[in-house]
């Protein structure tokens, strides 16, 4: 990872490139489309409403999963305020909910999930654009999440640390 952000310090991958480093391979994203976009600036702004002042919502911001990935989530809830991390990026037990959009990225949003368990994230959902579902994982361990569900639009959903509760098709574009 030393050397991934060492690239980035001289210039020779851009802080704005389309790559995450996922278990030790720099992985090439794809671009967003404008229903991706909607969606994570509304959870951005959804999220901040039902949040105190003891977390800050951070929209495609990298986080720390171990020694050989940096992904980005779409959206994360992470505890305290950004300038606890100016000399650190977060990592798996400083985020309360990780959330990605997925509309052509299934599989790597997918593949995201053991990552994700094994930081610690406490709660992950993966929202699919063209099936209108969320994936919800929850119970974090080295092996994964243990409790994953499948929930379609008509459903809704508890914000994580929260009495807010949200109908899945309001997520949606």
């Amino acid at each position: 990872m030393d050397e991934v952000l060492r690239m980035v310090e001289l210039g020779v991958l851009g802080e704005d490139e389309p790559i995450e480093l996922l278990d030790g391979e720099l992985v090439v994203m794809s671009p967003q489309g404008t229903g991706h976009r909607l969606v994570v600036v509304e959870l951005t702004e959804r999220l901040r409403a039902v949040y105190s002042d003891k977390f800050h919502i951070a929209p495609q911001v990298p986080m720390l999963a171990d020694g050989f990935s940096l992904p980005e989530p779409d959206v994360a809830v992470v505890r305290g305020r950004p300038r606890d991390y100016r000399d650190r990026f977060p990592t798996g037990p400083d985020m309360i909910l990780v959330i990605e959009v997925s509309n052509t990225s299934q599989s790597a949003d997918r593949a995201k999930a053991p990552l994700y368990a094994r930081a610690g994230v406490a709660e992950y959902w993966r929202i699919d654009l063209p099936s209108r579902t969320l994936e919800l994982h929850r119970e974090p361990s080295d092996e994964g999440y243990a409790m994953v569900q499948v929930l379609a639009e008509g459903e809704d959903i508890t914000v994580p640390g929260t009495s807010a509760r949200w109908q899945i098709r309001d997520l949606l574009p």
